[in-house]
């Protein structure tokens, strides 16, 4: 089973997070002479106070401190009664009960479990996941105390400068719990195109949903059959994967660019056009000024044209789900395919191969045609309608008074040539630009 790592930028920021934290009161304790206590013990607890001040403020919602969401001060405040109290446990484990080795041991394992709590629940969905990050914390935090115990009965014996050592060994310790506890990190990988199906299914409306959800069914029943047949030929078996990848990838494709099309459909811009032409034609009927009628007249030539992308908007909606029809009967007839192979035809399963392979070729160069011959048409479609408006307009400035320097002004106004769009066609190719995707 291939594993990923989730987030890694997520968790080299907490690592140098914990890190950093556990460093400065390693800092703090040596300067304050290790309080009296042996530098395992002290440069331990700083780590621990340190690092789960650092966690609470760096992790957004960990899983010990939820209910402290969206307020920072609030969890710093929580974090450091926790690393207290994990400090205070570690030297009691490591130096006052007497227990040696084995308290310290125990209070690297308890101080790495504590640390490692306060930096899950990150967005992390598997359970074991948890464990292992559970676990790894707590392993390195028991080895680590052990290093630690080692390091600095190594660092007093050269006469090191106490608090360079503390610092030093309370940030390592810090490190390795942070690595440890990113063991979270690693989950199962999943198929990219299930991911990517399950995403569309959970955003996608009806009547797409369904079909998209048969096409899944349809595409994870012919990979199961390839995998199980061992008589299929390993050339044809990788053929046969590769094009039900290919026709699945191509439903998700039409799926996705029918969703964004439906959301422009939806938006308030597109909504609110009809309204914005009736209120045009009402203030057109009310004004009797040739400078005023000009301009509304490029405004509602320019809505117009707006209302015309929203159309084909609509129409192509249509056109992806025949697509998807298409490209969901070509995976039936590929899986179909297969089963007859695994019965006795073997012979036709070849035939229809390449029939399947030719039709999902033919479909794609289909579709694609269609959105350029689509794109070109409503670009030409909305040059020669921004044409129309500004020849409508100059004529309505010309027929307008002269006298003042306002009109004048205003007779300039208007675009140079026909081909150049004017400010007011943004909203047009916004919605062109959605049509073809």
């Amino acid at each position: 089973m291939a594993l990923s790592f989730k987030d890694p930028g997520a968790f080299f920021k907490e690592t140098a997070a914990v890190t950093g934290g556990a460093a400065a009161a390693g800092a703090v304790v040596g300067a304050a002479g290790l309080l009296g206590a042996p530098m395992v013990a002290a440069a331990g607890g700083a780590a621990l106070f340190g690092g789960a001040i650092a966690a609470t403020l760096t992790r957004e919602t960990p899983a010990a401190l939820t209910a402290f969401a969206g307020k920072p001060a609030l969890r710093a405040v929580v974090g450091a009664i926790g690393g207290a109290v994990a400090a205070l446990g570690f030297s009691a484990l490591s130096w006052r009960l007497g227990l040696g080795l084995g308290g310290t041991f125990a209070a690297g394992a308890l101080g790495g479990l504590a640390l490692g709590m306060l930096l899950g629940g990150d967005g992390v969905k598997h359970k074991i996941s948890h464990l292992m990050g559970m676990a790894g914390a707590t392993t390195v935090g028991a080895v680590g105390a052990i290093a630690v115990d080692n390091a600095a009965r190594f660092a007093t014996s050269e006469g090191a400068p106490v608090l360079i050592t503390s610092t030093t060994l309370a940030g390592l310790l810090g490190l390795w719990i942070a690595a440890g506890a990113g063991l979270r990190r690693l989950e199962p990988q999943g198929d990219p195109l299930i991911e990517r199906a399950n995403a569309l299914l959970a955003a996608i409306a009806e009547p797409l949903k369904t079909k998209v959800a048969e096409a899944l069914a349809t595409w994870a029943e012919a990979r199961g059959a390839l995998d199980t047949d061992s008589e299929i030929p390993t050339e044809a078996r990788e053929q046969s994967r590769a094009l039900a990848d290919q026709l699945f990838e191509r439903v998700l494709e039409t799926g996705e660019g029918w969703h964004q099309v439906q959301s422009d459909l939806k938006g308030p811009k597109a909504r609110s056009l009809d309204d914005k032409l009736k209120d045009l034609e009402a203030r057109l009927a009310a004004t009797d000024d040739d400078v005023t009628r000009g301009h509304l007249s490029r405004a509602q030539a320019a809505l117009l044209a707006q209302k015309s992308a929203v159309d084909d908007l609509r129409r192509n909606l249509g056109r992806a789900e025949a697509v998807v029809d298409v490209q969901v009967a070509l995976l039936e007839r590929l899986g179909l395919a297969i089963s007859q192979h695994r019965v006795s035809e073997r012979e036709r399963f070849f035939v229809e191969l390449a029939a399947v392979a030719d039709e999902a070729t033919r479909v794609s160069d289909d579709v694609d045609a269609l959105s350029q011959a689509i794109a070109a048409a409503d670009s030409l479609s909305d040059r020669r309608a921004l044409a129309d408006l500004e020849s409508s307009a100059r004529r309505a400035l010309g027929q307008a008074p002269q006298s003042s320097r306002t009109l004048s002004e205003l007779a300039a106004e208007p675009i140079a040539g026909n081909d150049a769009p004017s400010s007011s066609a943004a909203p047009v190719a916004s919605l062109v630009e959605s049509g073809r995707r």
